[in-house]
This record gives structure tokens, C-alpha cells and sequence, in this order.
């Protein structure tokens, strides 16, 4: 829905959207982030600044692709709760992206704490919801740039395909913009070969003349409304659904999640986890699930809370897009909830029936809490569920290697949220033959995290799914021999 009010016409944010917004006033920030690993300092810039021009020069160049990025929330009317879209008219490209150097020794350690300092802070909702760290000090003459996003903005498949806007596929001089540019100024040309910018599909245009009146409703507004009546007439039957899938196991990690984070990066290789999947009839996916599983095995077993055939339960978020999707418009995801035999002691076993288990819930729709009324409930209640024990997201990257400011793009991981009293999440994003992750989790919930990052690492490697060199897959105790290539 749009609302014209003199000015400018505003997109009304969807209710999947403003949840985000309501579960942060909740106290819980809503905010996504990306973690590039960059061959080199991004050149060409002046000394006193190293990199910093090359980045806003890039980022300046990404804004015409993307218009959400130049647009604010804005009441609808102004004063109510009830938000929209609208141009940023003061919008300075220079309060969106800065640079903090690692403290010393550099290493992946210095540079994840800086990250989780910086990823703590919530995204001010007077500018538009992004920012961009340039990360400096990083051995071996590295760099590291960290991408906040708000979740209002974009789930993650939308936040990918936007962030990949950035990104070159090829090597480029770095487009180095040293000019000082006034408030506002914030985008350079598009360019060679850019066709001109469309405008936000619906979206906000300001400033600029009133556009032309609209129908209180489109066709596709319609379309949406008697889908959205259709979601509230299915909630009884999600409601069944979620009795059906019974409680998680109460845990101790399962608390109200505090201010701080811990974050730390696993890395697997894609082609030889899809082999471990395509053998045990399942995906990459149901690989990520077993190597959380066999997190959550050894954060478990280092508390003496693992029994035999403890199964925990994982919120998997599903996409619900359709080919051809705007890579700004929202969020149109649901959640699969799947069990996750941590007891298993085998990774070949545990991978099996996690495939069985996900290929049954395939065929059910996911969970939808778009109703509004529900969604209160939801912000309310999340500190005392007990559907699910841990939060996984797995999306696909490019598929080749990127440039970014001159500079080759080594890793991308991808960078979640904890929610309510799930303290540990996990996200895992495919980018050039690599399948890396990053478990977030709360400090002090969890200040035994290594012991989960130890427990997948562990699953990964039987499964053969670790880098080539990194470790011998073994053969299954069952002596069913772990896959070490593609078949």
C-alpha cells in the first residue's frame, strides 16, 4: 500500500517488515550484518585516511542500484506507529561509512572482537538503516569490511542479492572520489554501461511533484490483502502444526539473551558437502543442520547436559520468493522448525535422519506469523519459548569471486541475530566454492562457544566436508566410508 500525503508517496512497510521493528523495541536489536575478508587495503586513497575514499567511492556507486538504501523511515502520518518509506533529504554518504583499525596482533581473534563492538550498537532510525566499516590493521597487509543492514530492509536472500550490487566480478581500479562533497552529495555517476536507475518499485520519489492520484487499492494490493486473509484463515492449522512438533529440550543456554555477543567463523567446502549430502539422499543444507547438530553436541557435552537421543530443535529460515524478486522488497520469509539428533554420536547417521526430517517438512508449507496480532504475541513471548533451541540461516552467495574497491573479496560470512532466549545463531552463506559460517551468540550465555565451533568443526571433517588439507575424513564406525570427493 502507498500513501500520498502532498509531498511525496510512501511505501507502507508490510507486517512481516514492521515486525522487525516491534521485536527490536522489544529490546532485541534487528539488524544483519556481512563480513568481508579483502586481499589488500582497498588503494588509492590519501595516507591519512587508508582505504576510506576507495570504499565511499564504491559504496557511492552501489546507491542508484539499490534507491532503499537513501530512504528513512517516516510515520504514516507523521506522529503514528505505523511506518513507511521516504528519501533521505539530508543524506551524507560520510556518516554511513567509516573505518576502525584492529587492535594488534591483527589476527581473526582482534578483528571478531572489533566486529561484535561494533555490530552491538543498533542502527539509528533517524538515517537510512546501513552502514559500512572499513576494518584496517590486519596481518599481512589484509583488510576486512563489516555490512550492517536492518532486517526491516531485507531479509537475508533480498540483503545478498542487494549486497552482490556492490561487488564486481571482475578486477576494477578502485573508483577513488577525493574530493570533499557536500551533505547529501553521496552518489557518484553510475557506471559505463549502467542503465539509468530505476526508481523503488512503488517506492518513495522526493522530493519532486505530487504524483498522480492513485486507487485506494491496485490490483496487487488486492492480490495481497486476500493472501494475507489466507494466512490468517491457515493460523489454526500452523497453530496444530507447532502442538504436533512438541517442546524443545529445556537447556541451559536457553535464557533471556543480554547486550553482548561472542562471534566465531567455521570454514567447509562446498562442493565436497554437497557430496557428504548427495550420500546420504539430503543437501548442502542438511549438512549445515548436522554440523549444528554436532555444535550443539559438544557445547552440550562440555555443560553434562547431553543424553542419549537428545534431539534439540532448530528455526531454519525458509525463503518464500518467487523468480524475478525485487532485491530490496522486505521480507517474504517463513521458518521450518527441524529436529536435530544431538545424541547421534555418528555425523553419517545424524546426517541421515536429519535428511529424512527435512525432506518431510519440505512438503508442508513453513510457519507464517504475518498476522499482526500474532506477531505482539511472538515479541512478548519470545523470551520464554520453547519451540526451537537455536536459530540457522544458510543462503547462497556468488558462486564466483568478487572485487570490492580494488581488492580481490577472499571470504564473505554472513552475520545473524540472536532472538528472545535463543542464544546461539547461526549463519552460513556459499561464496566461491567455500561454505562458511558465522555463529553468533549471546557472551554470557555462552562464553563456552569454542566448545560448539569444536563439536562442528569435528562433524565436518567425518563428513569430509573440511577444505582439502585441513583433515582425513575417517571411516563411520557403522563403516559406512565418509565421502572425500564428488561422485
Amino acid at each position: 500500500m502507498y500513501i500520498a500525503d502532498g509531498t511525496t508517496e510512501r511505501e507502507r512497510l508490510s507486517v512481516l517488515d514492521a515486525s522487525n521493528l516491534r521485536i527490536e523495541d522489544a529490546g532485541l536489536p534487528m539488524h544483519v550484518a556481512a563480513l568481508l575478508i579483502l586481499d589488500q587495503l582497498p588503494p588509492g586513497s590519501p595516507a591519512a585516511e587508508p582505504g576510506v575514499a576507495a570504499v565511499r567511492a564504491a559504496v557511492a556507486q552501489w546507491l542508484p542500484r539499490v534507491p532503499r538504501l537513501r530512504q528513512v523511515l517516516s510515520p504514516l502520518p507523521p506522529g503514528n506507529k505505523t511506518f513507511g518509506w521516504a528519501a533521505d533529504p539530508d543524506f551524507d554518504i560520510r556518516g554511513h561509512v567509516r573505518a576502525r583499525s584492529v587492535p594488534p596482533p591483527g589476527d581473526e581473534s582482534a578483528l571478531l572482537a572489533l566486529c561484535t563492538q561494533l555490530n552491538e550498537q543498533r542502527l539509528d532510525r533517524s538515517r537510512p538503516l546501513w552502514e559500512v566499516w572499513l576494518l584496517t590493521g590486519l596481518a599481512d597487509g589484509r583488510a576486512a569490511v563489516l555490512i550492517r543492514l536492518h532486517h526491516v530492509m531485507a531479509d537475508g536472500v533480498a540483503a545478498v542479492t542487494m549486497m552482490d550490487a556492490l561487488f564486481e566480478p571482475e578486477p576494477q581500479p578502485a573508483p577513488v572520489d577525493l574530493e570533499p562533497r557536500p551533505a547529501g552529495a553521496g552518489s557518484l555517476s553510475p557506471r559505463a554501461g549502467d542503465p539509468a536507475p530505476a526508481p523503488e518499485p512503488g517506492g518513495a520519489r522526493w522530493p519532486g511533484p505530487r504524483p498522480p492520484a492513485r486507487p485506494a487499492m491496485s490490483l496487487a494490493a488486492t492480490g495481497r490483502h486476500v493472501t494475507g486473509l489466507r494466512r490468517l484463515a491457515a493460523l489454526p492449522g500452523q497453530g496444530a502444526r507447532l502442538t504436533r512438533e512438541g517442546r524443545a529440550p529445556r537447556l541451559s543456554l536457553n535464557q533471556r539473551i543480554g547486550p553482548h555477543r561472542r562471534l566465531l567463523l567455521i570454514r567447509a567446502d562446498l562442493e565436497r558437502a554437497r557430496a557428504a549430502g548427495h550420500a546420504q539422499g539430503g543437501t548442502v543444507n542438511d549438512v549445515v543442520l548436522a554440523a549444528v547438530a554436532g555444535g550443539m553436541r559438544g557445547l552440550l557435552a562440555g555443560r553434562a547436559e547431553l543424553v542419549p537421543d537428545m534431539v534439540v530443535k532448530a528455526s531454519v529460515a525458509v525463503s518464500l520468493r518467487r523468480p524475478g524478486y525485487q532485491p530490496a522488497a522486505g521480507n517474504q520469509v517463513g521458518v521450518m522448525i527441524v529436529p536435530l539428533p544431538a545424541g547421534e554420536a555418528d555425523p553419517g547417521r545424524c546426517l541421515g535422519q536429519i535428511a529424512r526430517a527435512t525432506a518431510e517438512r519440505k512438503r508442508r508449507p513453513p510457519y507464517q506469523p504475518n498476522a499482526r496480532f500474532l506477531q505482539r504475541w511472538m515479541a512478548r513471548a519470545m523470551a520464554r519459548q520453547r519451540l526451537v533451541n537455536v536459530l540457522v540461516s544458510n543462503l547462497p552467495g556468488p558462486s564466483g569471486p568478487r572485487y570490492f574497491a580494488g581488492a580481490r573479496i577472499t571470504e564473505i560470512f554472513q552475520i545473524g541475530v540472536v532472538q528472545g532466549n535463543v542464544t546461539v545463531s547461526t549463519g552460513v552463506l556459499s561464496y566461491a566454492g567455500q561454505l562458511n559460517f558465522a555463529v553468533l551468540a549471546d557472551r554470557d550465555a555462552v562464553p563456552d562457544l569454542d566448545a560448539f565451533g569444536t563439536g562442528a568443526r569435528a562433524t565436518l571433517g567425518q563428513l569430509g566436508a573440511l577444505p582439502r588439507g585441513r583433515h582425513r575424513p575417517p571411516v563411520s564406525r557403522t563403516g559406512w566410508r565418509l565421502p572425500t570427493r564428488m561422485e
